[in-house]
């Protein structure tokens, strides 16, 4: 019956035997002629067409891919919107998908596009990355067309532009879709807001946040607060941090452990510690939200960063006595805190206390021993924690690295700084930078070692990695004008060799 109704729509529309629609028509019978589309749309489809549509729907779309000139031949055919929307879905990609959309629906075929070809093409052209044709083609379904989105497609084509970060053509989105009577979730304007503060506009989110309210556009949930507190609090912004924790009422939320713990590292960053305590004690208190490893954590390292390790390890005991375990983080903190003020053994204990309570060390933990046990003058004691990180598997970061060779340069110990050096070189991960480099060659230079600094600055710019002025050299005017056109990109590979080669009769001193 099927191949009965594709002869009489041959016959109908009188193609001679050799024209080219006739061919695309015997191709689109194929069962390979197109393969599946690889994307599907977010919205459910129309209802599935009959044989005879599905074969004018193939046909379709490969004259509109192979053969366009010819897509006036289908008139006869008066092919319905239906057959066209299949058309659209047969397309293998979304540049396909969108020829195919408008060829069919501009002259000379002119078909009304269908709300689920809108829809479809736009999920693809989103997918794939092409925001600018999918916005186009969003305004052009809305204003042309009468078709209207609903909330979930526009939290959908919103939420795409936010993840390919055009933020502000989100919030025009969601703007729009509450003007159109909308109730777009708040889980949309939360993602946004904190894409906004993610990209360092935390001022346009607390803007958006509030105008949005006003508007009456949505009402704000409890992740909203965090979102929009932890964005003033990142631009030191307390006060108003604290004005949002009192409106949550408004709105029938509640802050919760997250809210709090946002405040408090608030209030740590810009050195209210005792408030953040404070903040602290009334959550004790109170016992409504109890608070976490992160509340605790963020106090102490607002007490080490001010140098006040006896407040610090009062709040750390608090935790212990409320049966809140600590986390590496927490160990890190206090190690940290201990070496920076010179009390190695306080620092060493901790570490001791977090291996007991079987937290795991990680990088930052051996960095900041290896820091401590540097700046109490105790190098042995560096290198051994050094050599310790290995049986953890744990390798170094470039900061353990700078950390250990400017110690090591303190001490004139050129070798080890060398050592060091060539252990950094052999690591692929992590790219060379000037200021680990700078302490050697100044040894070096120091000690009268000219050529081999001078073999370092080679091995630099060979790392693209170019000389700052840290490495300007007095007593040496030929080195200082190379150095200075190495910084700059223009010394050529045979001005180094032979400045290289040229006897060295001064000794550099680094600036």
């Amino acid at each position: 019956m099927f191949l009965h109704h594709n002869a009489f729509l041959l016959v109908r529309i009188r193609l001679p035997p050799h024209h080219p629609l006739l061919r695309l028509l015997h191709y689109s019978l194929s069962p390979n002629a197109h393969p599946q589309p690889q994307h599907t749309s977010t919205a459910p489809g129309p209802a599935p067409p009959h044989a005879a549509e599905l074969w004018i729907a193939k046909a379709l779309a490969s004259a509109a891919l192979l053969r366009p000139h010819i897509l006036q031949a289908f008139l006869g055919l008066a092919p319905s919107p239906l057959a066209a929307a299949a058309a659209v879905r047969l397309a293998p990609s979304a540049a396909a998908a969108l020829h195919i959309f408008s060829s069919l629906h501009s002259p000379p075929l002119s078909l009304p596009p269908s709300e689920h070809s809108y829809r479809h093409v736009i999920s693809l052209l989103c997918k794939s990355g092409r925001h600018s044709d999918a916005l186009k083609l969003f305004d052009q379904m809305m204003d042309q067309s009468g078709c209207f989105p609903d909330a979930g497609f526009f939290s959908f084509v919103a939420g795409s532009c936010t993840h390919a970060g055009l933020l502000d053509a989100a919030a025009t989105l969601l703007a729009r879709g509450s003007q159109f009577g909308c109730h777009i979730e708040a889980y949309a304007y939360n993602k946004l807001m904190n894409s906004f503060i993610a990209h360092g506009r935390a001022q346009e989110a607390v803007a958006l946040f509030e105008s949005w309210i006003q508007e009456g556009l949505y009402s704000p949930d409890v992740w909203s607060f965090n979102v929009v507190i932890k964005g003033v609090c990142r631009v030191s912004n307390v006060r108003k941090a604290l004005e949002l924790v009192e409106r949550m009422g408004e709105f029938g939320c509640s802050p919760d452990t997250v809210t709090h713990n946002i405040l408090v590292d608030g209030l740590c960053r810009v050195n209210e510690v005792n408030k953040g305590r404070e903040v602290l004690r009334r959550l004790q208190r109170d016992g409504v939200c109890m608070p976490n490893v992160v509340t605790y954590t963020s106090v102490i390292s607002g007490y080490c960063k001010a140098g006040r390790m006896e407040d610090a390890m009062a709040v750390y005991n608090d935790m212990l006595e409320s049966g809140t375990k600590p986390n590496t983080i927490t160990y890190n903190v206090l190690i940290n805190g201990y070496g920076k003020a010179g009390d190695i053994e306080s620092a060493v204990g901790m570490y001791q206390q977090l291996m007991l309570r079987r937290c795991p060390p990680d990088v930052v933990t051996f960095s900041s021993l290896i820091d401590g046990y540097c700046r109490c003058g105790q190098l042995d004691g560096a290198m051994r924690i050094w050599k310790e990180m290995a049986q953890y598997h744990i390798q170094p970061n470039v900061y353990t690295f700078s950390i250990m060779i400017h110690s090591v340069c303190k001490q004139n110990r050129s070798e080890d700084a060398l050592g060091l050096l060539r252990e950094l070189n052999m690591r692929e991960d992590i790219a060379p930078r000037a200021f680990i480099y700078n302490p050697v060659i100044d040894v070096l230079c120091k000690g009268g070692k000219v050529d081999e600094a001078n073999s370092i600055l080679l091995d630099m710019e060979e790392k693209r990695c170019h000389p700052d002025n840290c490495l300007l050299k007095a007593g040496m005017p030929n080195e200082v004008e190379r150095i200075m056109l190495i910084s700059s990109g223009h010394a050529s590979s045979c001005q180094k060799v032979c400045s290289r080669q040229s006897p060295r009769l001064d000794i550099s001193v680094a600036v």
